[in-house]
């Protein structure tokens, strides 16, 4: 018998422009699918401002000084409790509506018998002695008319030490256009809110510089989080303050 006499259909090889628009197209999607993941991340960071608080918080503890603190702010309870850890004495204020006494707040007695924990009241606030080396408001400022406002910050500003820092926490409209959507939408949330079920709302902070700079308060460092949407500010009475 003869041998058969065909050849073997040789492969067929792929030219260098079909590999490169491969390639290309391979790499186009993946950063597209690199791209959409990172927006919904965060989308979804920026919408809970919760995920950013312990981070926060140990950012704050690493950048205390050894003095008196003050602290305003919501649901700080414990959270003052671990910052009298690391200084003398903690003055805590709650500006949470539904704040009724300490021991609901703390549960553990010798954490809470190092602070004093009162409910947030500017009209007090102003018989408050200082000075203070710490004072840290925390997503307190967006709940208080834009007046009052002022009015609290030129309060810290008189109780804060020549030494000392004034911490901010505070939610702003974010810096990236990629979050403006969910910013807007949220905003729209608020609106049908206050206009038809007629509930008090908050909403970012603006003109924070402004108030600042009309206070003489020094910008001294500054922490972004969900695309700027939360910002935390170190501020200062005078220059140099933070560096000897």
């Amino acid at each position: 018998m003869k041998e058969d006499s065909k050849i073997s259909e040789i492969p067929k090889i792929e030219s260098t422009e079909e590999i490169i628009k491969e390639e290309t197209s391979k790499k186009f999607d993946e950063q597209v699918s690199d791209t959409f993941q990172t927006v919904t991340t965060k989308l979804k960071e920026v919408v809970n401002i919760d995920l950013f608080l312990p981070d926060i918080h140990e950012w704050i503890l690493e950048k205390l000084k050894q003095g008196p603190t003050l602290i305003i702010g919501e649901n700080i309870g414990n959270f003052s409790g671990e910052v009298s850890k690391y200084v003398p004495s903690v003055i805590a204020r709650e500006t949470i509506s539904t704040y009724v006494s300490p021991k609901i707040e703390v549960k553990d007695e010798a954490m809470l018998s190092k602070i004093d924990l009162k409910a947030f009241d500017i009209a007090k606030l102003k018989t408050q002695q200082g000075p203070f080396l710490n004072i840290i408001i925390i997503f307190s400022l967006k709940k208080l008319e834009k007046t009052t406002q002022y009015e609290l910050l030129k309060e810290c500003k008189r109780m804060l030490s020549r030494e000392g820092q004034l911490i901010l926490v505070g939610e702003f409209y974010p810096k990236s256009i990629l979050l403006y959507p969910v910013t807007l939408t949220k905003e729209g949330v608020k609106i049908f809110k206050s206009k038809i079920l007629k509930k008090k709302v908050t909403k970012p902070i603006t003109n924070f510089d402004k108030m600042a700079n009309d206070l003489e308060l020094k910008f001294f460092d500054i922490k972004h989080d969900a695309g700027g949407r939360i910002r935390t500010y170190v501020l200062t009475k005078r220059w140099g303050a933070l560096l000897t």
